[in-house]
């Protein structure tokens, strides 16, 4: 686990789809327009138009909703829940679970919470959500004994590890439980969770492609070259890491 690690997020810069393009069409821009190079001209063409599509349209948007977030729009709490875990990487989902908690008054229902720092260098960064966390925690309408930490982990699959391991040590493998995450995130939870037997449902603690507001003007007023670039990074790194939980060949006890 250690060597995935390591490897994702020194690729993470190098898979996102804007940094590769911006550098292609520096490269392709020198050879094909300042040298006069036509295989790299048209290379530069080719990856120009490419660019001001994803830029311009929300292409990455509903390639994200389609694929990622769609399946997770009905949602509903599941009955007789014996547990609500939230992995790091958002203060939002541990907000989400204490609103659950709280809304269907689930007195008996403990929050597990994954913290983690996902930095390579951890020295020089600090753990912010967990700073938030218990900002939440202390400012919340619940029993700081009705969420209990796991142990530290860097990713999702380790997030799903610590949380295996937590249930086998209380003898509770067969535990139902709900995963509070961002939608787009829920497909590879649920993926990795299976490799662990976990009996486990998503619920969306928000969603990135989801609209409250319509309009043309509204929509102008939306109008982000920067955001789209996002977007298409976003899922293209998602669906990169979902291959990757779906074929990686780790299983659980």
């Amino acid at each position: 686990m250690d060597y995935y690690f390591t490897i994702s997020k020194l690729l993470t810069p190098l898979v996102l789809i804007s940094n590769f393009l911006v550098g292609s069409l520096v490269i392709s821009f020198y050879f094909g327009v300042l040298k006069n190079k036509i295989f790299f001209k048209k290379i530069f063409i080719i990856l120009f138009v490419i660019f001001f599509v994803i830029s311009v349209f929300p292409m990455g948007k509903l390639l994200t909703y389609y694929f990622l977030e769609k399946n997770f729009y009905k949602q509903i709490v599941p009955k007789n829940i014996n547990f609500i875990f939230v992995p790091s990487g958002s203060q939002e989902r541990l907000i989400s679970a204490i609103d659950i908690k709280n809304k269907y008054k689930l007195e008996d229902v403990k929050i597990l919470y994954s913290s983690g720092n996902p930095y390579l260098d951890k020295k020089n960064s600090i753990d912010q959500e967990r700073l938030i966390i218990n900002t939440i925690i202390e400012n919340s309408k619940i029993n700081p004994s009705d969420i209990i930490f796991l142990p530290e982990a860097r990713n999702t699959f380790e997030n799903i590890i610590r949380l295996n391991d937590y249930l086998l040590q209380i003898d509770k493998k067969n535990s139902k439980i709900l995963l509070i995450s961002q939608a787009f995130h829920l497909k590879r939870c649920l993926i990795i969770s299976k490799k662990y037997n976990l009996n486990i449902s998503g619920y969306a603690s928000s969603y990135l492609t989801k609209n409250f507001s319509t309009g043309i003007v509204n929509s102008y007023q939306k109008a982000c070259v920067t955001c789209n670039l996002s977007y298409i990074d976003r899922f293209f790194k998602e669906s990169l890491s979902i291959l990757f939980a779906k074929f990686s060949g780790i299983n659980g006890h």
